[in-house]
């Protein structure tokens, strides 16, 4: 599995497309999507959406299935604390699967202004 992360805006799907040959039509936009697919898009929006969930279990599930996934998530834990209790609690449901992503993770980038930057694994993706 590989995750990107980055900014809203930075470039993380048109990389993700561009290395992994990958039409759009193809992108998930939740773990029971990506079974089959080969990118995960927008984690961040299915945390938000699904906040009972157990995420880690589901992705865990989705990875026993598809472990070549690539996995994007903005980065959402930058910038100004917010003042609602479930905006907190959003952030760092998503801060917290990142890091446990990143844990098991073949390869971790981060992406900005297009640029790609490793912070696990090989910096060539091939």
């Amino acid at each position: 599995m590989r995750l990107i992360i980055g900014g809203a805006g930075q470039g993380k799907l048109d990389y993700a497309l561009n290395k992994t040959g990958a039409d759009p039509a193809a992108v998930a936009l939740d773990p029971a999507q990506a079974a089959d697919r080969p990118i995960l898009a927008r984690l961040e929006a299915w945390v938000r959406a699904n906040p009972a969930a157990d995420h880690l279990a589901e992705l865990e599930k989705l990875l026993a299935v598809n472990p070549g996934i690539v996995i994007l998530c903005d980065e959402v834990g930058c910038g100004v604390v917010p003042i609602a209790p479930e905006e907190r609690a959003w952030r760092e449901a998503v801060g917290r699967l990142c890091c446990a992503l990143a844990g098991r993770a073949d390869a971790v980038e981060r992406i900005f202004c297009g640029i790609p930057m490793t912070l696990k694994g090989d910096s060539v993706w091939n």
